[in-house]
Parts: C-alpha cells; sequence; structure tokens
C-alpha cells in the first residue's frame, strides 16, 4: 500500500484545485455577464465614459474649462439606444440649426445640457422652437455640465460676437448649486465630474474609474475593468460594500438646498455684462423634481426678485404639466415634446421682454 502524499503537497493539491475552481468560475461568471449584455463599455452603455456624448465634442477653454469643439460632427447616443441623434457645432461653437427668423431680434440662449438639446435634434431643442414659436432669431449656447460661472463666462465670449438684444439663462437651481461646488472638467476629449477625475484613466478611448488612489493598483483595476465585464460590475459593489461602515459613521451630511449664493452671483455678473450689452436678462428655471429641486428654485426665485431680475419658472409655464411623460424615459432630459412645450410657452415671455 503507497504511502499518503505529505500534509506539504497535499496542502499544494488543494491550491492547485481550488484556483483552478476559482478561474473555471470566474470565466463562466464572465460569459454569462456577457451573454446577458450587462456592463457594456460601447455607446450608450453605463459604462460609457462620455455618457451620451461622443469624444471630442468637447475642447478645453482657458475661461470656461471647455466647450463645444467648433466643427464637430458626430452622433449622440442615449442610455440603452433610447435616442441616437446628429451633433453638429458651428464655427462659433454652437449647436445652431438653420435659421427661421430675421436676423434682428437676436436672443442669446445661454444653459447646460437642456438648453443643448440632449437626446433631441438641434431643430427640435427648445432654442428652436422659441425662435419658430416667437419670430424672434435664437442662438443655442447651451453646453452640457456648465454651471452659471461657465455661462458666465460664454457670454463674455459670444456677446461682442452676436450683440443679443436679449440674453436668456435656462438652469436648475439645484443643479447648479452642485456644479459651482463642482464644476465638471475636460480630461481626454469627455468631461468629467471633478470630483473623481484624478481616479479616471484613459484605456483605449474610453475613461474606466480606478477603485482605489493607490498606486499601480488602481490604474490596474481601471484597465481589467475595460477587458473584464464582471470586473465592471464586482469591482465597484465590492468598493461600495467596503465603504459602507464609513459612510455610516459620518451620518447624514446637509444637502445645502436653498442655498444659492453662488448661482446668485453668477447671475448678478450676467446681467451686468448684458447691461453693457444693452439687452435684458430673463432667467429660466427648470422643471421640478422633487423636494430638494422646489427648495433650490424657490430659494432662487425669491434672490432672483430682491434683485430685480425677471425670470420664469418652467412648472408655472406648463402648470399641471406631465413632467414624466415630457422626458426621456431612461436619460430624464426633455423629450422633443418636452422641448416644444416649453419653447412654445416661453415665446410670448420672450416677445414680451423684448418689447419693454
Amino acid at each position: 500500500m503507497a504511502d499518503p502524499p505529505p500534509p506539504r503537497r497535499l496542502r499544494r493539491r488543494r491550491l492547485v484545485l481550488l484556483g483552478a475552481s476559482l478561474l473555471v468560475s470566474l470565466l463562466f461568471a464572465e460569459g454569462a455577464v456577457r451573454l446577458l449584455g450587462l456592463a457594456g463599455s460601447g455607446r450608450g452603455e453605463p459604462w460609457f465614459a462620455g455618457g451620451n456624448h461622443p469624444r471630442h465634442l468637447f475642447q478645453p477653454d482657458p475661461r470656461s474649462g471647455y466647450r463645444l469643439r467648433p466643427g464637430f460632427t458626430g452622433r449622440q447616443v442615449g442610455p440603452g439606444g433610447e435616442f441616437d441623434v446628429p451633433v453638429e457645432v458651428d464655427a462659433r461653437g454652437l449647436r445652431d440649426p438653420p435659421h427661421v427668423a430675421p436676423p434682428r431680434p437676436v436672443a442669446l440662449a445661454l444653459g447646460d445640457s437642456m438648453t443643448f438639446g440632449e437626446g433631441v435634434a438641434a431643430g427640435e431643442a427648445w432654442p428652436a422652437v422659441l425662435e419658430r414659436a416667437s419670430g424672434v432669431r435664437v442662438h443655442a449656447a447651451g453646453v452640457p455640465g456648465f454651471g452659471s460661472p461657465q455661462m458666465a463666462a460664454e457670454l463674455e465670449r459670444l456677446g461682442p460676437l452676436l450683440r443679443p438684444d436679449l440674453v436668456l439663462v435656462a438652469l436648475s437651481p439645484l443643479w447648479d448649486r452642485q456644479r459651482c461646488a463642482e464644476p465638471f472638467r475636460y480630461l481626454d476629449g469627455y468631461i468629467v465630474a471633478g470630483g473623481y477625475a484624478d481616479k479616471l484613466h484613459l484605456v483605449d478611448g474610453n475613461l474606466y474609474l480606478a477603485d482605489v488612489r493607490w498606486p499601480v493598483v488602481g490604474p490596474a483595476t481601471a484597465r481589467l475593468k475595460r477587458h473584464s465585464h464582471l470586473a465592471r460590475l464586482a469591482l465597484p459593489a465590492l468598493r461600495r460594500a467596503a465603504g459602507v461602515v464609513a459612510r455610516e459613521r459620518r451620518g447624514a451630511r446637509d444637502s445645502g438646498a436653498g442655498r444659492v449664493e453662488p448661482t446668485l452671483a453668477a447671475l448678478l455678473g450676467i446681467r451686468r455684462r448684458a447691461d453693457d450689452l444693452g439687452a435684458p436678462l430673463l432667467v429660466l428655471l427648470l422643471d421640478s423634481r422633487g423636494g430638494d429641486y422646489e427648495t433650490d428654485r424657490d430659494a432662487l426665485a425669491r434672490a432672483l426678485s430682491r434683485h430685480g431680475i425677471a425670470y420664469v419658472a418652467a412648472d408655472a409655464l406648463l402648470p399641471g404639466a406631465d413632467w414624466q411623460r415630457l422626458r426621456f424615459a431612461r436619460d430624464e432630459h426633455w423629450n422633443a415634446d418636452g422641448h416644444r412645450a416649453v419653447g412654445e410657452a416661453l415665446a410670448p415671455h420672450v416677445r414680451r421682454a423684448l418689447e419693454e
């Protein structure tokens, strides 16, 4: 009868078998995740760093951090293919469709992705709808991710060029408060939230988030996500699980709702520049999406009234509107119906502002 293998050799065999079993299990799980279509990194997938935006739609800018790249052509693709629309940027850095109104008067519409027309063709976005409904030429100067300080910088750039007769600013007070605190940044052809820009790594044309900031290990997790669908699901889940206790210890933080001073300061600056151009300012407050939105909207509305800045709230423009129907289900920007409703409802306010 043969002698049993020594304990050391037996342990080594068990470790080899365990490692082989783990590898087979991981390969099986990777195949299953891919077959199910989970955690893809192509256009329209949550793991595509640009969100809906093609790479190089943006370029760096010394005043605003970034802006639309003049002459760019490409396509926006929404989550799950919810939309797929062309994007063309003219030589001035505007996503302007062909104009149907006379050259004068001119309104300049400043804003973020809502004014840019995320998910809709340029001719369907509210600035184009407003032009058709009001007979006033409207230049669309919306840039995704912009906060009010960046809108002010865009007015500095475009004001002398376009000489507007009216300046429009469209923003969500809540989003703007967040962007004033943490502006979006340009990174490798994309725009990203500033809070995690230092954890993003460009791999084969897309940005992947490192799960830790450690040297070597962090970039390795980003590269692993480039090749493994399973890693894209598992690594963030592990990171979140590891951070649960720390978050509970920190406790709930004050959301900062109602603190609209940075937005107000930027809008006062925009008004001063509009006054220099001889143009009135009209602010459009985007539709409510819950308690914090309404708190910020009402706080900013009060502040604008104190300073004599004209504004209109989208909820007041369209009382009783079914905003869920007017937004994309997954992306949540206004769809073509939402843009049409807002643009048409805004037209009489624009004509009135130009007549005063």
